[in-house]
């Protein structure tokens, strides 16, 4: 692996994640983030895009990534998260006045609080690098947003604010590539991912197909680790999208002939595979930046247009967008583990002595009973 194609190359915020997570490797500018379709059909290769901000949501440019796995296009090598910096760079001398900061679209939304407080207006661009060549070709802004290590070292620019991104900022991105392309050690997946289109959740009911599919999920289990747990919840239409990361499961594992007949359930098999767990690698980066993120057993993290629920104990954690179609997804995960646990399926102690702090709440108010903590 010498190369990696990402957006913006080196020098934008995904090639700095690439950098640090494949050190040695070459980040290859493939152009914008909704480039990456059009260009893989001819430079074969790894890709690496960001899919979802704890402020932002799915990142729309990206949004792409899921509708390629529901058309069996892509595969998923890797899956990490990193928090997300953009310090304010302005010229030296006499600071300009035009009320105006420039950046790449989704640090509007990341940096939101900076922007309102300073009381300016926000000028988008594709990508951090084009917002500096901008600010350095002459347009009228009072400075732009960038990624650590981007314009401070250039004669003339210098570090005006390092505290500009919204509290508990990271962005969770994503290695992948075409069907046909080989990638070395593909064999030494630590966790499978496999995608699931069904209609929303009305609350915490399920219809019948939903119903069995669940079930048929959790009565195959003996541990629960075995149980595949989703991390990401897209929406498109009417339905949506559940991405889920552990045992490999296939359409006849949880659905029967006639259901798969109906199409109101469809399995993405094979969806990717990853090398360390995508949520072990959360824990990891929220035990050393964003602890507040572990520091109860039931967490709801809102960002401006996104939700992250959380039960630490239980290893869940499930990215979203509207809090209406991701709370039921995790409440009903909720029952079916307080369910397995209650009928005696093997799990670990910490798991075990969750369930015995809230089983008489739960045989009570199923689900209903967690109150989240905001954070």
């Amino acid at each position: 692996m010498s190369s990696i194609y990402c957006p913006g190359g080196q020098a934008s915020q995904t090639g700095c994640a690439v950098t640090k997570r494949y050190p040695g490797v070459n980040p290859v500018n493939c152009g914008g983030i909704p480039d990456i379709p059009q260009y893989m059909e001819s430079h074969h290769g790894l890709y690496v895009t960001p899919i979802w901000n704890s402020n932002q949501g799915e990142i729309k440019a990206s949004e792409y990534v899921w509708d390629l796995i529901e058309a069996s296009k892509i595969r998923i090598s890797d899956i990490w998260p990193k928090s997300i910096q953009f310090w304010l760079i302005t010229r030296t001398g006499e600071p300009t006045s035009y009320g105006v900061i420039g950046s790449v679209i989704v640090a509007e939304t990341q940096c939101s609080n900076f922007l309102e407080e300073k009381a300016v207006r926000f000028q988008k661009y594709p990508l951090t690098t084009d917002a500096f060549d901008a600010y350095k070709g002459g347009a009228q802004l009072d400075g732009v947003l960038l990624a650590p290590g981007q314009g401070e070292h250039e004669d003339g620019y210098f570090v005006a604010d390092r505290e500009t991104a919204n509290a508990n900022n990271f962005t969770s991105f994503v290695q992948l590539s075409s069907l046909d392309f080989v990638q070395e050690g593909d064999d030494l997946a630590y966790a499978a991912l496999t995608g699931v289109t069904m209609n929303s959740l009305a609350g915490t009911v399920l219809d019948e197909n939903q119903m069995l599919f669940f079930e048929n999920m959790f009565s195959d289990a003996i541990n629960l680790d075995d149980i595949p747990k989703p991390i990401f919840v897209f929406k498109r239409t009417a339905k949506i999208g559940m991405l889920f990361e552990g045992e490999a499961f296939y359409s006849g594992d949880y659905l029967d002939a006639e259901v798969l007949e109906t199409g109101d359930i469809l399995v993405h098999e094979d969806a990717g595979s990853l090398k360390q767990a995508y949520r072990e690698g959360l824990v990891e980066l929220f035990s050393n930046e964003f602890n507040c993120l572990l520091d109860n057993d039931f967490i709801l993290h809102r960002g401006v247009n996104t939700v992250l629920f959380a039960c630490p104990p239980l290893g869940i954690f499930i990215h979203g967008f509207e809090e209406k179609t991701v709370e039921p997804v995790m409440r009903i995960y909720l029952d079916k583990i307080f369910e397995f646990i209650d009928n005696d399926g093997d799990c670990k102690s910490d798991e075990k002595e969750l369930f015995k702090r809230y089983a008489n709440e739960w045989k009570t108010k199923r689900s209903h009973f967690v109150d989240f903590t905001i954070v």
